[in-house]
């Protein structure tokens, strides 16, 4: 494929006669109803977007759904421009296409309510509540442009409002800014007792597998928790089985593994009533059924969940004594279904930790906590989106400073494993019962780190959690950690936001591992001591080559 292809591929589901920037260039210079500083302002606005977007006026389609997922991946951060600046030109070049009545211009004016809808407005602006104003602000201007009043609204109203934001968008996701509205009409609904009582619905993005414990036998259940037990205590004399117990980490991973399998079997079409303990998923025909079921999401294809299921049975098959007939067809199916171990870092993380290595991007990173601590985002004035930056901050700081797993960091305990020995220092503190590895890891907090985690503490609540909460990064009920998934993907959002770089939680390991060979290249052992890698053989095969980032310069003779 040729680049001067790339083009015509990309324009190819655009409809025919939709104009150019340069074309909304041309009309806006001869439209006479602009004042000048309004033509320029316009024009402006379409030329610093198609420069963000990295072509000419010429090559940009003025298309909101071409336009939308290219620019909702460019942050200012990474383009060099305050995210005012941005904000300016992305509304100045929708300003420019709305002149030119390809989208719909915005009513933001109490004045274009009718009255049912203006005595509603006056009551969510008189309640200063920040959640409300933002999220169905605009979807109250719609429906009232619309034609529809307040208690006529109905689902399909919220799913035309949907359908309108993907055509008159160019940035925000049209998804994202319909489930906001439709979250923001229920909570008024809830606190503002004006407000038409008429809840409505969310289709729920969740695709959910895993059956609740509830829907599975009692009787499975308890056989599935007497075999942890056994795992985690076995008989050191047994002939048979393990003599080594597992540790929680591994049983809860097995545990939940076991429970996932189980519903895979549920969704295959087998009755949850006939799965009445472990022995019915170590069965080789409902095995196989299970394996089908779960290769039907990855189109044909194992995967390492997959594979790590199908070994599991095998194992287990050996630890409960099934018979030779059936740890031989287990075995057959973990072989079949296993998948080659990874060699080496992936190439989506090689591409991102490419972007890195140039300075000024690892710059935007490294000074990203300090920044972001004391100067949380523009706009975000409450006091609850001011402690959640700081709550970032001190994340990624720690993922910084010490490489571990979003899991580890997610579940920090302010007295287990934060220890103060009294003179000042702070350490991080993971047991061999709490790492994937079993290598216990200790990092000693650098003096600025500590400070920020500290003036963290003393400002978190009430916004965040309450007082005494133990958690480093509690639930906002303080009944326990935050999770580990949605942690992590807040931290690559705000990274994302702030500095224009992909970033994940586990990216931090390898960026760590990175900069260290970079400075001792070779010295694989000290990064398996860094990561806690079991075995230094793993830590080479995952970055060997890492540290070679360009050829030797030739010597000056």
């Amino acid at each position: 494929m040729t680049d001067r292809a790339m083009p015509t591929l990309e324009m190819s589901f655009i409809p025919k006669g939709t104009p150019m920037f340069a074309d909304l260039v041309a009309t806006l210079q001869a439209d006479d109803r602009l004042s000048d500083t309004r033509r320029r302002d316009l024009i402006s606005g379409l030329r610093r977007v198609a420069k963000a977007l990295g072509r000419a006026p010429e090559d940009v389609p003025a298309y909101g759904r071409w336009l939308q997922p290219r620019l909702a991946r460019l942050s200012p951060a990474a383009l060099g421009m305050t995210a005012k600046a941005w904000q300016n030109a992305l509304s100045d070049a929708r300003a420019a296409m709305a002149q030119c009545g390809l989208v719909e211009r915005r009513w933001s004016r109490p004045g274009d309510l009718t009255p049912a809808w203006r005595a509603l407005w006056d009551v969510v602006l008189a309640a200063n509540d920040p959640t409300l104003q933002p999220s169905v602000g605009r979807f109250v201007y719609f429906l009232n442009h619309s034609g529809v009043a307040p208690d006529e609204v109905r689902d399909a109203h919220a799913l035309a409002y949907r359908e309108a934001l993907v055509v008159n968008e160019i940035r925000k996701a049209p998804e994202t800014a319909y489930r906001a509205a439709v979250n923001g009409w229920n909570l008024a609904v809830a606190r503002i007792p004006t407000w038409p009582q008429v809840r409505l619905t969310l289709p729920s993005r969740r695709k959910v597998i895993r059956v609740s414990d509830e829907a599975l036998p009692a009787a499975f259940l308890a056989d599935l928790e007497a075999l942890m037990h056994r795992l985690a205590n076995p008989d050191p004399l047994a002939e048979d089985g393990r003599a080594r117990a597992l540790r929680p980490v591994t049983l809860l991973q097995y545990r939940r593994q076991l429970i996932r399998f189980a519903s895979e079997l549920v969704h295959s079409g087998l009755p949850a009533a006939e799965i009445r303990g472990v022995a019915t998923l170590l069965d080789p025909v409902l095995a196989e059924r299970g394996f089908r079921q779960m290769l039907t999401r990855t189109d044909n294809k194992s995967s390492k969940l997959i594979s790590e299921i199908a070994a599991l049975l095998r194992n287990l098959a050996r630890i409960t004594g099934e018979s030779d007939a059936v740890r031989a067809r287990l075995a057959k199916l973990a072989a079949r279904l296993a998948v080659a171990p990874q060699r080496g870092i992936t190439r989506k993380n090689r591409d991102r930790l490419r972007v890195l290595q140039d300075e000024a991007s690892m710059r935007r990173l490294l000074l990203l906590p300090d920044r972001l601590f004391a100067r949380p985002p523009a706009g975000k004035t409450n006091a609850f989106t001011k402690a959640l930056a700081r709550e970032d901050a001190v994340a990624i700081a720690i993922l910084l400073y010490c490489p571990i797993r979003i899991r580890n960091l997610a579940g920090i305990h302010l007295d287990q494993h934060l220890q103060r020995p009294g003179d000042g220092r702070v350490f991080l503190v993971l047991t061999e019962d709490e790492v994937k590895n079993a290598r216990p890891l200790e990092f000693e907090l650098p003096a600025d780190l500590i400070r920020m985690i500290d003036k963290h503490l003393k400002t978190r609540s009430p916004e965040l959690c309450p007082a005494g909460t133990p958690w480093l990064f509690p639930r906002r009920d303080g009944t326990g950690p935050v999770g580990s998934h949605p942690l992590s993907g807040r931290l690559s959002k705000r990274i994302l936001s702030e500095t224009g770089l992909e970033m994940n939680a586990h990216l931090f390991r390898h960026f760590a591992v990175m900069n260290w060979l970079d400075a001792h290249p070779g010295s694989y052992e000290l990064a398996r001591r860094l990561l806690g890698h079991s075995e230094v053989s793993h830590t080479i095969n995952m970055y060997s080559g890492l540290e070679v980032r360009a050829p030797p310069r030739p010597s000056p003779n």
